[in-house]
């Protein structure tokens, strides 16, 4: 897989970075690693890095995207780097209620990272 995924112990986040296009059975494997990388850590929070990514695969990667955040029980979602093409088709979903994660676009990591960081309680 050409995209990657860490866990940023210093400031307890889950990193991911797109890079290129996403198919429906990179975000399934994402959605396994989602739930091994943050069991028993304090926070369900997530950067994803869309800075160098292509485009999604389908309406399905979406739609199954939106079901590892939920399944793994994401509860805030940075994306840095995003377009505008795709930061409108996550408002869409944000709205419809797909997402339950509350969500912000950003435009770098350090950015991100503030977001999530006051979203604790």
């Amino acid at each position: 897989m050409k995209h990657t995924i860490i866990f940023d112990e210093g400031n307890q986040i889950l990193v991911q970075t797109i890079t290129g296009d996403f198919s429906t059975d990179e975000t399934k494997q994402f959605g396994q690693l989602y739930n091994e990388m943050l069991e028993g850590k304090p926070y369900r929070q997530l950067i994803v890095d869309l800075s160098d990514a292509g485009k999604m695969e389908s309406r399905e990667t979406r739609s199954v995207t939106n079901e590892m955040l939920n399944n793994a029980k994401i509860t805030d979602v940075a994306f840095v780097g995003a377009t505008a093409a795709i930061r409108m088709i996550a408002k869409v979903l944000m709205k419809l209620g797909s997402l339950k994660a509350e969500a912000t676009f950003v435009k770098d990591k350090d950015e991100a990272i503030n977001w999530i960081q006051k979203r604790r309680s």
